[in-house]
């Protein structure tokens, strides 16, 4: 079947940016439209083959650079920061406006699929609750709550006030992210947590829209987008009607290596919400750039279907 890849720009919430996306055509009967969020210090070009995949299988396929990140940025000065104020907030209604755009141009009446990776799972969760309610959910990569996410809050704030919003702190990203690689023995290679492909890893660090570091502002803003969307409201006041997988490797560390997963799946079905959750034996944070990847596409056509 042919696929045709088209560029798309629609205006960020923040009012001075384009956020520069693309859009997966198939040439078959449209199913539905199919929504990526990516995650932090990547872009939406690393979701080349599920997006193909799925336009093969008659969905239209969307996406775009988030704020800080690819495309979006202006230029590479603007890479890892987000905005000057409330970035977090900024990321979530940039969802609700581009889905508003796609709907417009290729059908409101299409059933509408939202999923979100990593930073773009805390992203896609806010968004749901408060700006754009899709059809299907799907949260791949995600977390709960972060007991230490008030002390880093504090941090972050005493380093934008001594050296400025745009600093980037080595401290705060071996805070964050410095125990990743610890329970792995494949650590030859940086970010061994990523993915058990090596291949994958190498093309990650060879690539410029995913080398960059997170400015001390933007660190916030990805705290605030974990503490915000493990919140007891949040919990409360997604649509129960919603339908929403949560996928996720099992030596994930952003989920706590299944624990945390596992909690947002629990806390979601004890509030009454219409949740599942799928966890893969062996597999690391990003699923779909793993052995896992047939299995996770499966999965997704399976729950969307």
């Amino acid at each position: 079947m042919n696929v045709t890849v088209k560029k798309i720009s629609v205006p960020s919430s923040d009012g001075i940016h384009n956020l520069v996306g693309v859009v997966y055509l198939p040439d078959s009967q449209i199913k539905g439209i199919y929504h990526i969020v990516h995650g932090m210090t990547e872009h939406i070009g690393r979701y080349k083959r599920i997006m193909t995949d799925l336009a093969d299988k008659g969905y239209i396929c969307v996406g775009y650079d988030n704020l800080g990140h690819g495309y979006t940025a202006k230029d590479k000065s603007e890479l890892g920061y987000i905005a000057d104020n409330d970035g977090w907030d900024l990321l979530s209604r940039d969802v609700a406006l581009f889905a508003a755009a796609v709907k417009k141009e290729y059908g409101e009446d299409l059933p509408y699929y939202l999923m979100g990776h990593s930073m773009g799972s805390f992203i896609v969760r806010l968004s749901a609750e408060r700006y754009f309610v899709p059809d299907k959910l799907i949260i791949m990569g995600t977390g709960g709550p972060n007991p230490a996410a008030g002390a880093g809050l504090t941090v972050i704030a005493l380093i934008k006030l001594l050296y400025g919003r745009r600093h980037i702190s080595k401290l705060v990203d071996k805070l964050a992210f410095g125990s990743y690689n610890k329970k792995f023995t494949d650590t030859s290679q940086k970010g061994s947590w990523l993915t058990t492909d090596l291949e994958v890893r190498k093309k990650y660090w060879e690539d410029d829209f995913c080398t960059f570091k997170f400015t001390v502002s933007a660190m916030g803003d990805l705290i605030k987008l974990m503490k915000n969307s493990n919140r007891n409201a949040w919990f409360k006041n997604v649509s129960s009607s919603l339908p929403i997988l949560l996928l996720s490797g099992e030596n994930d560390p952003v989920g706590n290596y299944g624990e945390g997963i596992s909690y947002v799946t629990q806390k979601l079905k004890r509030n009454g919400k219409n949740a599942e959750c799928v966890l893969y034996k062996g597999a690391r944070h990003e699923i779909l750039n793993d052995f896992t990847y047939t299995e996770v596409l499966n999965d997704i056509v399976k729950f969307i279907e």
